[in-house]
């Protein structure tokens, strides 16, 4: 079995020097950090795409660069791994799960740590070998058990697509409130068979984005002024609105005839709850009702950070088919 572990950046990726500064690490390090990885039943290959990044510089750019790293990989090695700063994982994970579409049909794991592998304490050494070992576990297909995008962090693997960064402190740093974890590491390595998802492998991969996608998060007093601001002036061309409880809108007099102006001028309106426990379907509040009848799509159990990823490769669509792609569930994404 062949699996390769390949490193973007991030707090993972740093090991010390004599002086006790930090810098991004090379293949010897990581064997120097992590000799276990000899242990493993595997031949395991490393390699970088391109100069490290702290993740809170990644975008639509790199994680086409990731997407295509993996594809042109694929027929080479039955797993992947993935080192990834924690500040902008849940995005890139998204990203990934969409862009490569069904016909991947191989794990990918997504992990890093919140303290530098380098660093004594660190978190990363056990993160990087459970997500190695995930990723080599097999299925009674034959093939691979896991077959999705999934990110592993502090002992629970969660489905790529579901999760938010919940706390820069604490080891278990990723949380997945609208959809259960995985898998669990303990003593046994445990993968909850019916919670993976079954990938459509006739599913092509998705590579066009539109990165012109704002969020406006709505909230008490907000003027009308500054929503249409975000709505209309800033030359948006999707909008993810972040609104209240279980889909809802304040009762604004002036909301309504907003949000239909902004729809007749052609920007993608989709609302997500700011709840991160929700889901933003079909609301019977009259002020939830607005959103609907205003033309607003509903993202049932999304998470933010998936939503915003989605709107980008929707709005790459023909204007005709983004409302069917929103409410389509391109890879366990919804409810």
């Amino acid at each position: 079995m062949k699996l390769l572990i390949l490193y973007t950046g991030g707090t993972i990726g740093m090991v010390a020097q004599r002086d006790g500064s930090l810098v991004p690490f090379h293949a010897d390090a990581l064997r120097a950090n992590v000799p276990d990885l000899v242990r493993l039943k595997a031949e395991v290959e490393y390699r970088s795409l391109g100069q490290p990044k702290d993740s809170s510089d990644m975008g639509p750019e790199d994680w086409t660069a990731m997407a295509d790293a993996l594809w042109a990989a694929r027929e080479e090695f039955d797993g992947f791994v993935v080192l990834h700063g924690t500040d902008t994982m849940a995005y890139s994970a998204s990203a990934l799960s969409f862009m490569l579409g069904g016909a991947f049909g191989k794990p990918v794991v997504l992990t890093g740590s919140q303290v530098p592998l380098g660093v004594l304490r660190s978190d990363g050494r056990d993160n990087l070998l459970t997500s190695l070992e995930i990723v080599m576990l097999q299925g009674d297909h034959g093939g691979p058990l896991l077959r999705e995008v999934a990110v592993f962090f502090d002992n629970r693997l969660f489905r790529g697509n579901r999760v938010y960064k919940h706390s820069a402190r604490q080891f278990d740093a990723f949380h997945s409130p609208n959809y259960p974890e995985l898998g669990r590491s303990g003593v046994d390595l445990v993968l909850h068979r019916k919670r993976l998802w079954s990938p459509d492998l006739t599913q092509g991969r998705r590579t066009a984005l539109n990165p012109n996608v704002a969020v406006a998060t709505l909230s008490p007093g907000m003027t009308e002024a500054s929503l249409r601001a975000m709505l209309l002036g800033s030359g948006a061309e999707g909008v993810i609105l972040h609104t209240l409880g279980s889909g809802n809108a304040p009762s604004w007099p002036w909301l309504a005839g907003l949000l239909r102006e902004a729809h007749d001028a052609g920007v993608a309106l989709a609302h997500v709850s700011q709840c991160r426990a929700a889901s933003s379907g079909p609301s019977n509040y009259a002020t939830g009702k607005v959103l609907q009848a205003s033309g607003v799509w509903e993202s049932g159990g999304m998470i933010l950070e998936a939503a915003v990823v989605k709107m980008m490769l929707v709005l790459a669509l023909p204007t005709a088919k983004r409302a069917a792609a929103w409410t389509a569930s391109w890879s366990g994404e919804r409810d």
